[in-house]
């Protein structure tokens, strides 16, 4: 006969084990129903039917905080790196000082958005690794692993409605191609694309994803092979981004050389799909047309060569805001503060927001 004292112990325990079910069941019902993630993000689309974007480089003598108020006038978005970052650290960056200042203050505190991009690649187009997986490859499991997470603690940290899991991917496929029995073939990389598309609509299902293509092989003066985005699942792609510098191809001198389905011919491959521009660039000296090749180019671009194709356009972003130096030609102000020819178009652009 069962003494008092067993009895009660039996007690406890199965009310321990009736506690810890009641636990469990409410962790997963929470897990699997609720804690979803809403981005922090929802603007309203401008009349003008996108959203226009750029990287507020500053002026000489000009603080980031002023560079990004002056943005902030006629864009919309803006794309965020990290310092740059690797993306195994970038949520450290976007969830400590520096995303206060730059993704809160700057950006969201400005009314703009951020454009979070994150990306397997590095110098020379190899795999950016963390410390301990030093010969990973893209087929490596636990480097898979260690992507897939270090996005979804992005999600995590900045609640973006724009996700780029990876910029330029289609540089990768340029050199290593998708040779079936080559452990860093591209084949790995749409597969891994996947798996962070379900991860990522899994807590955050407003957000939206993609990866980015290069419509250029710009080391070599070429289109790159868009036959690379038959290898994707249109249904995995929210939006078709694209970083473009036609001026790059052999043979395109002025904005006028660029064929009409430029950007549209893409849609081959995914039907009925947006396009966005994460980064366009023009220069604006004499041997592309100067200051008014590159204001034509942004009219071309954001008419001609999409809308006029039938093309849904949702992002048009430019490199950046001012020269980055004395070299560079790329941005549509000066150093010096002043503002060229391709400003003005852009400023137009612009005015028709709501």
């Amino acid at each position: 006969m069962a003494t008092k004292k067993t009895v009660l112990s039996i007690l406890v325990l199965i009310v321990i084990v009736i506690a810890g079910v009641s636990i469990f069941v409410s962790s997963f019902m929470n897990h699997s129903t609720g804690n979803k993630i809403t981005p922090a993000d929802s603007p309203k689309v401008p009349n003008r039917g996108f959203f226009m974007g750029i990287l507020p480089v500053p002026r000489d003598g000009q603080s980031f905080e002023e560079a990004y108020s002056q943005a902030a006038k006629y864009s919309e978005f803006v794309p965020v790196w990290g310092r740059p970052t690797p993306f195994y650290d970038l949520a450290r960056d976007l969830s400590g000082s520096w995303g206060k200042t730059f993704v809160e203050i700057n950006i969201r505190g400005k009314g703009m958005f951020p454009l979070v991009h994150v990306t397997f690649i590095g110098s020379n187009i190899t795999l950016v690794v963390l410390p301990y997986l030093k010969n990973a490859t893209l087929s490596d499991p636990a480097w898979r692993r260690s992507y897939i997470e270090a996005i979804l603690d992005v999600v995590r940290a900045c609640k973006p409605l724009y996700l780029s899991v990876g910029n330029e991917v289609n540089r990768w496929y340029e050199k290593y191609g998708a040779d079936a029995n080559d452990p860093n073939g591209f084949q790995h990389f749409v597969s891994l694309y996947e798996e962070v598309y379900d991860a990522v609509k899994e807590i955050s299902p407003q957000t939206k994803v993609f990866c980015t293509f290069s419509r250029e092989v710009v080391s070599e003066n070429r289109e790159a092979d868009m036959k690379v985005l038959s290898m994707f699942n249109p249904d995995k792609m929210d939006l078709l981004v694209f970083t473009s510098y036609p001026y790059a191809v052999k043979g395109i001198k002025k904005p006028s050389d660029i064929p009409d389905d430029y950007y549209s011919g893409a849609l081959r491959y995914m039907p009925n799909k947006p396009i966005g521009f994460s980064e366009l660039g023009w220069p604006s000296i004499e041997f592309f047309g100067g200051e008014k090749g590159q204001a034509d180019f942004i009219q071309e671009v954001a008419g001609r060569l999409t809308r006029e194709q039938g093309v849904g356009l949702e992002l048009l972003g430019w490199a950046w805001l001012h020269d980055i130096d004395g070299n560079d030609y790329i941005g549509l102000i000066k150093r010096d503060g002043k503002e060229k020819l391709a400003y003005e178009v852009w400023k137009s652009l612009s005015i028709s927001r709501s």
